[in-house]
C-alpha cells in the first residue's frame, strides 16, 4: 500500500485506520472547504502531503489522522496564504516530532466504508463481503481498506477450492501468523521502515515455508 509509512505521520492522537472513502473526504470538509475537488486531494497526494492507503484494487482510503492533514493543509493555504514548498516542511517537521494535533478536528468524521461499499469496490455480492466479514471478525458498521483486501483474497482463492464455509479456519490460520509477525518485530517498531522491512521480509519467509511444504 502506498500509505503504509502514513502510520507513522502527523498528527498524533488521531486513528490512523484508514477507513474513509475519498468522497467521504470530501462529504466531511465540504462546509469549511467548498472548493475542495477529487482531483485537489489527488494534487495534495501528488505532492506528498498526504499519503492515504490504495487497495489492491488501487482505491484511496483515509484515516482521521489523513483527514485532519488534508484540513491544516488548506487551512495554511486559505488564512496564511502558505505556497506548499513551505507547507510540506512544516509537515515534516511535524511528522519528526511525532507531535498532536492542535485541538480536536473541526470537521465532522467521515461515515465509514460499508459492507456495500466493499461490494462495490472488490465487484463481489454482498453474501460473499458478509461471509468474509464475519470470518474476519469486522464489525459491519467499521469496515475499512482490510476487509477489501480480505475479500479480494478470498476471491483469488475461491477458483482452486475455497468454499465460504471454510474461511474460519483460514482466518484463524492467518491470524496466527500475523500475530507471529508482529511479535518477531516489535522491537523494530520505533522505526517505521526498518519495521516495514523485516515486516515484509518475515512475511516472505513464511510464504517461502509454505511452498517448502508443497
Amino acid at each position: 500500500m502506498t500509505g503504509a509509512a502514513s502510520a507513522q505521520s502527523w498528527p498524533a492522537g488521531l486513528s490512523h485506520r484508514a477507513s474513509y472513502s475519498i468522497s467521504a473526504v470530501l462529504d466531511a470538509l465540504a462546509r469549511e472547504f467548498p472548493e475542495l475537488s477529487v482531483s485537489k486531494l489527488r494534487y495534495l497526494e501528488d505532492q506528498g502531503l498526504v499519503s492515504p492507503e490504495r487497495t489492491a484494487s488501487g482505491y484511496r482510503r483515509y484515516s482521521e489522522a489523513d483527514v485532519e492533514r488534508v484540513a491544516w493543509v488548506l487551512t495554511q493555504q486559505r488564512d496564511h496564504f502558505l505556497p506548499l514548498k513551505v507547507i510540506r516542511a512544516r509537515l515534516r517537521e511535524l511528522d519528526a516530532a511525532g507531535e498532536r494535533a492542535e485541538s480536536s478536528p473541526r470537521w465532522p468524521r467521515p461515515a465509514p466504508v460499508d459492507l456495500q461499499d466493499v461490494a462495490i469496490v472488490t465487484g463481489e455480492d454482498q453474501a460473499r463481503v458478509e461471509a468474509v466479514a464475519r470470518a474476519a471478525g469486522v464489525d459491519p458498521s467499521s469496515a475499512d481498506s482490510a476487509l477489501i483486501q480480505a475479500v479480494e483474497a478470498v476471491a483469488e482463492l475461491v477458483p482452486f477450492g475455497l468454499e465460504m464455509r471454510h474461511l474460519g479456519p483460514v482466518f484463524h490460520a492467518a491470524q496466527r501468523q500475523v500475530e507471529l509477525v508482529a511479535l518477531a518485530t516489535a522491537a523494530a517498531r520505533a522505526e517505521a521502515p526498518q519495521c516495514a522491512d523485516a515486516m515484509a521480509r518475515l512475511a516472505a519467509a513464511l510464504v517461502r515455508l509454505k511452498a517448502a511444504q508443497l
